[in-house]
């Protein structure tokens, strides 16, 4: 997918039958705004919760289900790689955004920068998670609306310093520096609401490290279209785990929805992973991910999941019936990790039709192994033909199938099998 500060074409409705009505399509949005060091060079960007293309501004009811809505956009929608290039993620977090299982636990700590409002609801509880998320690595950064913040116990665990010059007055900046240079240690401090040159000037004067605001760059919105998991995959799934299934059991749970396979892929296959080599099955992400790290990736999924889009059930169902019918034919041509990725073709190969964009852009973060992009992009390679096959078994027609039973040197009885296998597994998935 390709992230635009453009509105979403796909947010358009259906020219089609202009006696269809109007559908809403699932859309994700998140606002950035650059944050510059004291040569104006690209730092990072604070994320910012928006509910539509239009927002200007973060309008919500509940702060931590805001948060929570950023990240799952961040890691599961947009991806961290896309938005952030590589920069540094400034998301904002409150006391109930923190602890063991939180969503913040699957960013970066290497890029990522914590900013915990307000300094003042800083408990004992909270003190302590802090405290680990930066053991961790993760930086944190406090809010100053007065010189009285810095005598805040939370002080003590940041690693930045945010000064908003919409609540400090610009007179009251010296102190608020010669503060933070008596109470020892360094912290990168970062002015913000800078609208003038004149302000930007004197904090820099004043040794501000960063700069952010309207001066420089007022927030853009990226959006794209959501691919909407099914909550009741999601959930089972989640017991799954929590009974401590076996792998094989979780992992046949997540390829009952495309969604989840297409993120979950993204999410492992991410920079901010770190790892060294990219996850080429389902299988593998389960193990490497751990069952801990799954559940709250999937609780966050869960939690942030919007109303489906109507067409999504049909399309599920279609790429799966698919997918599993070219894993069933592949049972004794290839082997395990092959078939699973004969899965994939056959599931994602409807990816552009879910998600409205051509399928070089949804692929464009999946770091999918070369045989499967090939089969996909090109309809090349060992894969392709059992693409071909199962597309062509879809055509009322049945045009091409002949042919393709003959270069594949499948039995037509061996086909017909695989078809209704695939057919009653999806059924007993209840899809």
């Amino acid at each position: 997918m390709t992230a635009t500060p453009t509105r979403d074409p796909s947010a358009s409705p259906s020219t089609a039958d202009a006696g269809e009505p109007t559908r809403a399509v699932p859309t994700a949005f998140l606002g950035r705004q650059p944050i510059l060091d004291r040569n104006q060079q690209l730092i990072g960007y604070e994320l910012l919760y928006r509910g539509d293309l239009e927002a200007t501004e973060a309008r919500f009811a509940d702060g931590e289900q805001a948060s929570l809505v950023v990240i799952a956009t961040l890691l599961q929608e947009l991806g961290a790689d896309q938005v952030l290039g590589g920069k540094t993620a400034f998301v904002n977090v409150g006391p109930g955004s923190l602890g063991e299982d939180s969503p913040v636990t699957l960013l970066d700590p290497k890029r990522t920068v914590l900013e915990f409002s307000p300094p003042t609801a800083a408990d004992e509880a909270t003190l302590a998670a802090l405290a680990e998320l930066r053991r961790r690595g993760f930086g944190v950064a406090v809010n100053v609306e007065s010189p009285a913040t810095l005598k805040l116990p939370v002080f003590a665990i940041a690693s930045h310093v945010k000064v908003d010059l919409t609540r400090v007055p610009m007179e009251q900046l010296p102190l608020v520096v010669k503060l933070l240079k008596a109470a020892g240690g360094r912290r990168m401090l970062l002015a913000e609401k800078v609208e003038t040159r004149e302000q930007a000037s004197a904090c820099l004067a004043h040794g501000f490290d960063c700069l952010q605001g309207y001066y420089f760059a007022h927030p853009e919105t990226l959006s794209t279209r959501k691919l909407e998991p099914a909550r009741a995959a999601v959930m089972q799934a989640i017991k799954l785990l929590l009974r401590n299934a076996d792998v094989i059991e979780i992992d046949n749970a997540l390829k009952r929805d495309v969604a989840l396979s297409v993120k979950l892929l993204r999410y492992m296959n991410s920079a901010g992973m770190g790892l060294s080599a990219r996850i080429d099955s389902l299988k593998h992400a389960i193990q490497l991910l751990g069952y801990a790290k799954l559940a709250r990736w999937l609780t966050m999924l869960l939690a942030t999941a919007d109303s489906k889009d109507p067409t999504a059930p049909l399309l599920a169902r279609t790429a799966i019936t698919r997918g599993r019918m070219m894993e069933l034919l592949g049972e004794t041509r290839f082997d395990v990790g092959q078939r699973d990725n004969l899965f994939i073709v056959g599931t994602f190969s409807l990816l552009p039709a879910m998600l409205m964009v051509p399928m070089k852009d949804a692929l464009q973060e999946l770091e999918l192994p070369e045989p499967v992009t090939d089969a996909l992009l090109e309809r090349s390679g060992d894969f392709a033909p059992y693409l071909r096959l199962a597309e062509a078994c879809e055509s009322p027609s049945l045009s091409g199938v002949a042919q393709l039973c003959k270069q594949l040197d499948v039995a037509p009885r061996a086909l017909n099998l695989a078809q209704m296998q695939a057919t009653d597994w999806v059924n007993q998935l209840g899809i």
